[in-house]
């Protein structure tokens, strides 16, 4: 342990510092978490809605979080990882909070702790709830950043929880099969408050492990269905739900549905207003530069490949000329993922949408290695063109190398892989921007 961080004017110092206090990266379990979170006051708390599951967690908070200030109210909300900045993971009212504000919630922390180790999630956790509470917010949204149960942000009483869907992820702290997975998730449940359930393919233990803790279920095609653009409640109200680009329909529409079981869901005008505009970063994000087109994925699980693989096929490229002596094709993938991700299967699934594969490298010790990578593709598909690299930038020098004006690059696998990539991509627009001002 240290006795604090180098500079502790510096986000990045804390948050260096941060790394250095907790034995484990990971290290499931609330007493310590809820120990500070006591000494800092946090006991009292805005109303909450909690979201986990596997997949379309990020999507379904940030239609809650739009459909909330449409209303005007002030909204907190938590996500995780980041794709380029940490402050990416606290926002208040549509904004991400600053590095000083950040500050401020570490140095309390770091007061309030008494010796106590917490881990980096823990943290920023922590750090969250402290600045919703300091910014009097009357709503926060909490994602749940791996399982449920024994998760940091399940210290905090939610009124109301969604779960999104149940799939293989974390196998190692959550259980092989979706029957051991599906409690854990439920764990963010509490007595008589509703569990929005969004997942079509139930696994049995779910909707016991949410009965036995005593909450109140409301399980899409039982209590709330959603088709075709049209939501029906359990109370029969209907609503039109908008397509928006890059989420899946049913969750957007478990937004609505949570918002509606805590007797807070917008107008149908208003409702319309807050999806019209609703954009997430990193899902399904379609992009034009350098006469390209770009579509940046956090697909890192089968299920989320899967959802990318058919969005691919509904919008097909405009092929460009294919000359086979300069290695050129239509449909080039930029991967890179952790070790522990069934990568197998992402390939399989992605496969068929995939002429050109770049596999990248990542700097972090769970990534996986682009040969180990490039060897699972080939067997997938053995007449498949890979190259591989050992980061980002040469990647994308290799992508940029390999194609021309009217190709697709798919950037797609883990938070980390994407946000090099976006970032790249934000800088490229402020160059352009100030050559072309000049």
């Amino acid at each position: 342990m240290t006795d604090g961080p180098r500079d502790r004017s510096s986000l990045d110092s804390w948050l260096s510092y941060l790394e250095t206090l907790h034995p484990r990266s990971i290290d499931l379990g609330l007493e310590r978490v809820a120990t500070v979170a006591t000494a800092l006051g946090l006991d009292e708390h805005p109303r909450t809605i909690t979201v986990a599951g596997t997949n379309g967690k990020g999507s379904c908070v940030a239609s809650v979080d739009s459909l909330l200030r449409v209303q005007g109210l002030r909204t907190g909300v938590y996500t995780s990882p980041h794709l380029i900045r940490y402050n990416e993971r606290i926002v208040i009212d549509g904004n991400p909070v600053s590095d000083a504000d950040i500050i401020d919630a570490f140095e309390a922390i770091d007061a309030a702790r008494a010796g106590i180790t917490l881990s980096y999630f823990e943290s920023a956790t922590l750090a969250a709830l402290w600045l919703f509470k300091r910014a009097q917010v009357d709503w926060q949204v909490l994602e749940v950043g791996l399982g449920g149960r024994l998760d940091a942000v399940n210290i905090i009483d939610a009124d109301a929880c969604v779960i999104t869907s149940i799939g293989l992820d974390h196998v190692d702290y959550l259980g092989d099969t979706r029957e051991l997975i599906a409690p854990e998730k439920a764990g963010v449940a509490r007595p008589h408050r509703p569990a929005i359930v969004a997942e079509r393919d139930l696994p049995d233990t779910l909707i016991p492990a949410l009965e036995a803790r005593g909450a109140n279920p409301w399980v899409i095609e039982q209590d709330w269905f959603m088709s075709d653009g049209q939501l029906r409640l359990p109370s029969g109200a209907t609503y039109r739900v908008p397509k928006v680009p890059g989420l899946r329909a049913d969750n957007v529409a478990a937004a609505i549905v949570v918002l509606a079981a805590l007797q807070c869901v917008p107008s149908q005008t208003l409702l319309e207003v807050a999806l019209a505009s609703l954009k997430v970063a990193g899902r399904q994000q379609r992009e034009q530069l350098l006469e390209r087109e770009w579509w940046f994925d956090v697909a890192h699980n089968t299920e989320s490949a899967q959802a990318l693989a058919q969005a691919l096929a509904e919008t097909p490229v405009t092929q460009t000329p294919v000359t086979q002596t300069q290695g050129r094709y239509a449909r080039h993938a930029v991967f890179g993922a952790m070790a522990d991700k069934p990568l197998g299967a992402m390939i399989e699934v992605m496969a068929p949408h995939i002429d050109y594969w770049h596999l990248q490298g990542i700097a972090l010790p769970r990534a996986a290695d682009p040969s180990d990578v490039m060897a699972l593709v080939r067997q997938c598909d053995p007449g498949s063109v890979c190259h591989v690299y050992p980061d980002a930038d040469s990647a994308r020098e290799g992508v940029l190398a390999a194609t021309e004006a009217g190709d697709r690059v798919v950037v797609f696998g883990s938070f980390v892989t994407v946000g090099d990539h976006l970032e790249w991509l934000q800088g490229e627009r402020q160059r352009q921007y100030l050559e072309g001002a000049l």
